[in-house]
C-alpha cells in the first residue's frame, strides 16, 4: 500500500530504540514498529510572480520556391531562302517583206527575239512569331529564420517559515484490504462517498484529503487521527 503516503512526506517505521538515536526524529519513546511521517506547516505563504520560457528558441529552414516571370519571346518559324527561277527568252512574230525577184516581193513571218531567256532570283523573307514564355528571375533557395523564445508571466507559491512534527500514521501492515474498505466505509458515510473495493486508488486518497481538510487534519497522508477521527481503529 505505498500510495498512501505522499512522495513529498517522509515516513519511517522502526524500533523504539533505534529513533531514539534521530534528534530530529520521531518521538524517542515510539513502540517499535510504529510509523511517522514528518508534516510540515507553512505559516504564511507568499505568492510571486515570475517570467518563464514559455517555447524556446530555435531555427526554422524554410524553403523558397523559385520565381518566374511571363515574357513574350520572338521565335522563328520558318527560315528565310533564295529560289532561282528559269524564265525563258520570248519572241513576237513580225512580218517582213522579201524579194523573190526583182520587181517582186513576198511577205513573210518570222519569229523575232524580244528578251532573252534568263535566270532570276526570288528571296523568301524568315518568318517569325512571337510567343509568351516564363522566365526564372530567381532560383529556389533555402532561407535560415531565427524565431526568438517566447516567455510567460505565471504565478506560484511560496511557503515561508512553518513548523515541522513527526506524527503517528497507519503503518502499511495494517493497511489491509479490509482495514482499507472499513476507512472507505467511514468516508463514504462521512459525506465523501468513493467505490469501496479495499484499494486505496486516487479516489481514495482525494476523498481523505477533503475529509482531512474538513477536521482540520494535516493532509496528504493517511494518519492515525484521521482514522480515528473516522472512527476506524488503526490496529
Amino acid at each position: 500500500m505505498k500510495q498512501i503516503a505522499l512522495s513529498s512526506i517522509l515516513v519511517l517505521a522502526m524500533a523504539g530504540s533505534a529513533l531514539a538515536q534521530a534528534s530530529d526524529g520521531p518521538p524517542a519513546d515510539a513502540a517499535p514498529g510504529a510509523c511517522f511521517a514528518r508534516i510540515v506547516t507553512s505559516q504564511a505563504v507568499e505568492r510571486v510572480t515570475e517570467r518563464v520560457i514559455d517555447t524556446k528558441a530555435r531555427v526554422e529552414v524554410r524553403t523558397i520556391p523559385a520565381q518566374f516571370e511571363t515574357v513574350q519571346e520572338r521565335v522563328l518559324i520558318r527560315e528565310g531562302t533564295t529560289v532561282y527561277k528559269s524564265v525563258p527568252a520570248v519572241f513576237k512574230t513580225v512580218a517582213e517583206e522579201i524579194e523573190i525577184e526583182p520587181g517582186l516581193t513576198k511577205t513573210v513571218m518570222k519569229q523575232v527575239l524580244v528578251e532573252p531567256a534568263r535566270v532570276i532570283e526570288d528571296v523568301i523573307e524568315p518568318q517569325y512569331d512571337v510567343i509568351e514564355v516564363q522566365k526564372l528571375i530567381a532560383p529556389a533557395r533555402e532561407e535560415r529564420i531565427e524565431i526568438p523564445a517566447t516567455y510567460k508571466t505565471v504565478e506560484r507559491d511560496i511557503a515561508r517559515g512553518g513548523t515541522a512534527a513527526w506524527v503517528p500514521i497507519l503503518c502499511e501492515d495494517n493497511a489491509s484490504p479490509s482495514k482499507i474498505a472499513e476507512i472507505q466505509t467511514a468516508l463514504t458515510e462521512a459525506g465523501h462517498p468513493i467505490e469501496i473495493d479495499g484499494k486505496f486508488g486516487p479516489q481514495t486518497f482525494a476523498a481523505m484529503k477533503a475529509f482531512q481538510l474538513e477536521q482540520g487534519l494535516p493532509v496528504g497522508v493517511l494518519t492515525v487521527s484521521t482514522v480515528e477521527r473516522l472512527g476506524v481503529s488503526p490496529t
